[in-house]
């Protein structure tokens, strides 16, 4: 009886041990019109970047995903950089959200005042193994 415990604990630890990254679909708006959409395979606890130009409109989007830590909200802690890229490449930072989701479940918010900017990110993150 304790070599079947024990073997399914070797198992066990195996299977979530393989995970060392996500795959984030991403959703980003900003005053409810449309930024970008992106799609990207991220190491854990690595910064990923993307940026994006539409028009004269350069953006760009960090992220860094980890496991959260607590037990009682157990799932993918994705901590966010977002803004925008000058001509002159100086980047300006217009939110730094944080969400935390459940593997595969939509998650997400909208940052702002009304009749200011809002932004408004949803992002599914799934576990892989990179």
């Amino acid at each position: 009886m304790n070599f079947v415990a024990l073997a399914f604990t070797l198992i066990a630890g195996t299977v979530s041990a393989g995970t060392d990254g996500y795959a984030l679909k991403i959703n980003l708006s900003l005053n409810g019109q449309h930024i970008a959409s992106p799609r990207l395979l991220v190491k854990a606890g690595e910064k990923a970047t993307i940026s994006q130009k539409v028009g004269s409109q350069e953006s760009f989007i960090e992220v860094i995903a980890t496991e959260n830590e607590s037990r009682n909200n157990p799932g993918i802690r994705m901590k966010f950089i977002i803004g925008y890229i000058q001509k002159n490449g100086e980047r300006t930072v217009i939110a730094q959200p944080q969400i935390i989701a459940h593997e595969n479940s939509p998650a997400g918010l909208t940052q702002g005042k009304a009749g200011q900017e809002q932004l408004s990110l949803t992002v599914e993150a799934e576990r892989k193994s990179l």
